[in-house]
């Protein structure tokens, strides 16, 4: 059985009834009741996916390398070096680019990781470990 503990709060941004930003490790849990429903189902291993509305801002790069991103199926993991070649860019403009994700979970963008390890994670490394293991636990 999975047991860790969620390393933190979330918050919720929203315009017009669509998710703008989502906050992991927030100081506050904050958002409508109905997505943060839809995310403690997931953090808590019922839920794969989302079916909330979302409103993605970013660059046109930034918004294909999400787009990528989002291709990576739940409990999997690539490479910003494989994103990178797919895309026709460097790893580490992937990186830059999942750095200012807004979306993280619907954006997956724990599930890029360096050859050598974790690499880095906005929400920082113990959120990072604790989506990857929860996904793998859960696949």
């Amino acid at each position: 059985m999975f047991s860790m503990r969620v390393p933190g709060n979330i918050s919720v941004q929203t315009e017009n009834g669509k998710v703008v930003k989502i906050i992991l490790g927030s100081n506050e849990t904050e958002g409508s009741e109905e997505i943060l429903r839809e995310i403690e189902e997931y953090l808590s291993g019922q839920r794969k996916s989302f079916s909330f509305q979302v409103e993605i801002r970013g660059t046109p790069f930034q918004k294909r390398v999400w787009e990528e991103v989002r291709k990576i199926p739940y409990g999997e993991t690539k490479t910003y070096s494989e994103i990178a070649k797919k895309l026709g860019t460097s790893p580490r403009a992937v990186g830059q680019a999942l750095s200012k994700n807004p979306l993280p979970l619907y954006i997956p963008c724990h599930r890029v990781v360096s050859k050598k390890g974790l690499g880095g994670f906005s929400a920082g490394l113990e959120w990072k470990k604790y989506l990857i293991d929860l996904e793998r636990f859960r696949k």
